[in-house]
């Protein structure tokens, strides 16, 4: 209830001032604004924009300029460029209308004259299916720490469904996803561009798009010193930890650009270190020295040193011709890895993780309406990580994870090679889009994973002991922090739930390759109706899948003149990749032939290899179904917008989706064994259960058997056309459901499907988020970044393998009383003795996490010559002293990450670990 009352308190600071700077606009004339780019649709910044009646301005780091108060009537606007030819627009509207002029400046030497109606705005290619845009002031505005900047991102990104987390990446056009560039070398950001043209493969619900595109080379010197600051002073402590846990973290680099040759080439050059000191905090339950179960909390530092980079040269060969060429670094070093919540500080590890990109593109204007681009990009990616023990893991379920990390010395090695070519052609109604593009991966993964070795404790039947720790002829179900304390103490029950092991040849190579070819048409069919149609076909090997055709359908349409109404549909189908190099490597891995493991149940403890009378052992291969495809996605968008007065712009949008041939994993020789409740299960029977194949080995098949199917119905506000305020809202609700998990892809019983449909591990019903900025008095900036929603979906599970598959996530079944193995939970008594479990998948719901991020700054004219600053126009001084002040997590909200969902610990549900508390920054840039 304090949350809700601090979020109303701030929500309403935050909109009090609209009302008043809403009256700060052009009451006697017209407002133009619009969009200049080149022929390849790249932004031209710092374009000279001039009306006819003398008003003046240039656009921004993303092409786009505005005109606040031109007269009524028609009004010529002319843009000129350096290296374009300048180009005209007339414009005709009525006063209090905006008026909107994209301009396209050609290379060659062509006059052109353009008539823009005030009814061409609602049709413009920038207002669209949702797309967002951010220039680089906008993206100043975000945070600087990379993982908060990435989030609010992908929390945009995510509008249309799907999980953030898996929001694609692209840079400067190529489709090979990659690692954020340098914040400072970003001249615009696009997210979730027109997903449904054919050059895209990705869908809707895959978790967005997000388009960065880095700044070119100037025309003269430019550059800029920046360091940021948030000393543990000012900041917050985990929730969860029982020490003092303010994060520390620094940034600075600088930025160059300028020219090499003049009117011919140009650079620019970006450098940034982070060191950010952050801390991993353990809550888990284990034994003390008197081998009583106590709680433990650790805080365990886990620093970070990361290093990014890149360096572009541009260079205009002809005039006709421009080739670019780019290199980036990214180079992460992190400490103390997978340590928080219950797993424990020696089950960590330290990584290096890096990526390098090399990439040369090359665009070619052959006339005003043809235009012909070819991209080729080297990656090279690398991740390697140190254990901190070398022990055997330790799982014992729903206490703590201990012992060494099962990835041990991990090494990861990845090149890349992309290489697209599309063209562009414009003829009368039509511009078509066509092309190909191709991506080889190869793959060298040193991947020693569980070559230590690892023990599961899931808890179970045992007997029970009298006060001498001697066994009654009585049973019981005990937790898995029992099984551990008898095993450690020699008692009767003391014995392991499994043992497993993995040996053979850790290096495993792999090659992949992709290739997608696209043909688009967009038809102007009149001045209110546009029609979109596409064409996709997809081919991958590693699995081979050949026969993956795409076709994708639009239609625009305003029904009034001046376009203030505007209508989506669009349609699509997308094949989308989920047979990622993860699958073919892990299939590969184990195969039964270059890497063997071993599964023994009832080990001894002391030596799990030694066989014993109790103890029975299971090999696992892994392996493709047959019929491997790619995964099959039907999406439908509709969208209604319309322009009201002062040009608040509304935005319903419904989005549907249906997929299908989702990744399954399915133990198709599997023990045939009947379901049960309220009988303590037997393992030892159900492991010596038929097997429709050959005794003791599981095969696990990656199978397209996974569905799922909903829909998104989400809200949009924006405000950007008053000079002083701009305010984006968005509000959406999400109801998918599906058989297959995106973690666990496996389902509890590869025999039945009972309980399996549910909501997808991504989802949040409702989700809203806001983001705006405005300018206080003393020229102050505010800018301001939030978003709340409900928790993700968890699945409770006993934390055994009841049914002998091999897989641990057998889920618990109702109980209508109490008693040995029985809990009493939120959902009601749930227990532990049973076989496949009648509780559906995905039963719990975390906490919701709320996010309110805001940033003050204050700019400072260094060049006390220029005067000459016209009140009207966004142009950037030449030499600036930026301040500002960003605090993270305002608000202290402590956002969940993890729950227990072992439902034997008997805290199931309860948060294990966080996000970071709140944190301050300060920073200053001085740009010339």
């Amino acid at each position: 209830m304090q949350v809700k009352c601090k979020l109303g308190i701030v929500l309403a600071a935050l909109l009090a001032p609209l009302s008043g700077l809403a009256q700060h606009q052009c009451s006697n004339g017209i407002r133009i604004e619009g969009t200049v780019t080149d022929p390849a649709g790249a932004f031209i910044p710092a374009a000279n924009v001039q009306s006819s009646d003398g008003e003046k301005t240039s656009t921004d780091a993303r092409g786009q300029y505005r005109l606040p108060c031109a007269p009524p009537g028609t009004v010529n606007v002319r843009v000129e460029a350096q290296g374009f030819d300048p180009k005209t627009a007339r414009v005709t509207t009525r006063a209090g209308l905006v008026a909107h002029a994209n301009m396209q400046l050609v290379i060659a030497t062509v006059t052109t004259d353009v008539e823009v109606r005030d009814d061409a705005s609602g049709m413009d290619s920038d207002r669209g299916a949702g797309t967002t845009v951010l220039d680089s002031k906008e993206v100043r505005q975000l945070a600087d720490d990379p993982d908060d900047f990435l989030r609010q991102l992908q929390v945009l990104a995510s509008e249309a469904g799907g999980d953030p987390a898996s929001a694609i990446i692209t840079v400067n056009g190529f489709q090979n996803a990659s690692a954020l560039p340098p914040k400072s070398s970003i001249a615009s950001i696009r997210v979730n561009p027109d997903l449904f043209s054919s050059e895209y493969q990705w869908a809707p619900f895959g978790g967005g798009l997000i388009e960065i595109f880095t700044k070119p080379g100037a025309d003269s010197f430019h550059g800029a010193l920046f360091f940021t600051d948030s000393n543990g002073v000012f900041n917050a402590t985990d929730p969860f930890s029982v020490t003092a846990t303010p994060a520390s973290k620094q940034r600075y680099g600088f930025e160059l650009s300028g020219p090499i040759v003049s009117k011919k080439s140009g650079f620019s050059l970006a450098l940034e270190k982070r060191d950010i000191d952050e801390f991993n905090v353990v809550k888990a339950v284990s034994l003390d020295v008197n081998d009583n179960p106590a709680p433990l909390q650790q805080t365990i530092a886990a620093p970070q040193r990361l290093w990014i980079a890149s360096v572009r040269g541009d260079w205009q060969v002809t005039p006709k011709d421009v080739a670019t060429l780019s290199f980036s670094s990214n180079v992460n070093n992190l400490g103390n890895q997978g340590i928080g919540g219950l797993t424990l500080a020696p089950a960590g590890f330290s990584s290096v993780v890096s990526e390098y990109d090399l990439r040369f593109s090359n665009t070619l204007t052959l006339n005003a309406n043809v235009l012909h681009e070819t991209r080729i990009g080297y990656s090279w990616k690398r991740t390697r990580q140190t254990p901190l023990s070398s022990s055997p893991a330790l799982q014992v379920a729903g206490y703590f994870t201990g012992g060494g990390a099962t990835s041990q010395n991990l090494n990861d090695r990845e090149d890349d090679l992309e290489m697209d070519d599309d063209a562009m052609i414009i003829r009368g109604k039509h511009t078509l889009k066509f092309g190909a593009q191709s991506l080889g991966i190869v793959v060298h993964d040193y991947d020693p994973n569980n070559f230590n070795g690892a023990y599961v404790f899931g808890g179970g039947s045992a007997p029970v002991l009298d006060a001498n720790n001697n066994p009654t002829h009585q049973t019981t179900t005990i937790t898995a922090l029992e099984q551990y304390r008898r095993t450690l103490l020699n008692l009767p029950g003391g014995t392991p739930t499994t043992s497993q092991l993995t040996s053979g040849t850790p290096l495993i190579p792999l090659t992949q390759w992709r290739l997608g070819l696209f043909a688009q048409d967009t038809i102007k069919l009149t001045s209110q109706l546009t029609l979109d149609a596409g064409l996709r076909y997809q081919l991958q090997t590693t699995p081979n899948t050949f026969t993956n055709f795409e076709p994708r359908l639009g239609i625009a349409w305003s029904p009034d003149k001046r376009q203030t109404w505007l209508f989506h549909v669009r349609a699509g189908l997308f094949n989308n990749s989920p047979t990622e190099t993860s699958y073919a490597t892990e299939v590969y891995r184990l195969n039964g032939t270059r890497q063997r493991q071993t599964t023994i149940y009832s080990p001894n403890y002391s030596d799990p290899l030694v066989p014993s009378a109790t103890s029975i052992a299971v090999s696992t291969i892994k392996q493709f179904s047959p019929s491997m495809t790619q995964q099959s996605t039907l999406a439908v968008y509709v969208n209604a917008e319309h322009d009201f007065l002062h040009h608040w712009h509304p935005r319903i949008n419904l989005y549907f989706g249906d997929d299908w041939n989702m990744v399954r994993v399915k133990n198709v020789n599997a023990p045939m064994v009947a379901s049960s409740v309220g009988v303590a299960p037997d393992p030892t029977a159900a492991l010596l259960a038929p097997r429709p194949i050959a005794p003791n080995q599981n095969i696990l098949q990656y199978q397209n058997s996974g569905h799922s199917l909903g829909n998104v119905v989400s809200v949009n506000l924006d405000q950007h056309s008053y000079r002083w305020l701009g305010l984006s809202f968005r509000y959406a609700h999400y109801n998918f459901k599906c058989d297959a998990g995106e973690t666990d892809l496996s389902p509890q019983s590869s025999y039945s499907n009972l309980g399996e449909s549910a909501h997808v591990d991504w989802l949040k019903e409702n989700r809203v988020s806001f983001s705006g900025n405005l300018t206080l008095p003393f020229k102050i900036e505010l800018a301001t970044e939030f978003d709340a929603g409900d928790g993700v979906p968890y699945n409770i599970t006993t934390g055994t393998d009841n049914n002998g598959d091999g897989d641990f996530n057998d889920r618990p079944s109702y109980a209508s009383v109490a008693g040995p193995g029985v809990y009493s939970t939120r959902f009601g008594l749930l227990t532990t003795n049973t076989v496949n479990g009648n509780v559906p998948r995905n039963l719990g719901t975390m906490p919701g996490p709320i996010h309110l991020d805001m940033d003050l700054s204050r700019t400072f004219n260094l060049n006390p010559r220029d005067k000459s600053k016209d009140k009207d126009q966004d142009k950037e001084q030449t030499r600036t002293l930026t301040f500002n002040v960003r605090s993270a997590n305002l608000l202290n909200h402590t956002n969940v990450t993890a729950v227990n969902t072992i439902l034997s610990s008997s805290v199931v549900g309860q948060p294990v670990s966080a996000e970071a508390a709140r944190r301050v920054e300060l920073g200053v840039r001085v740009s010339f």
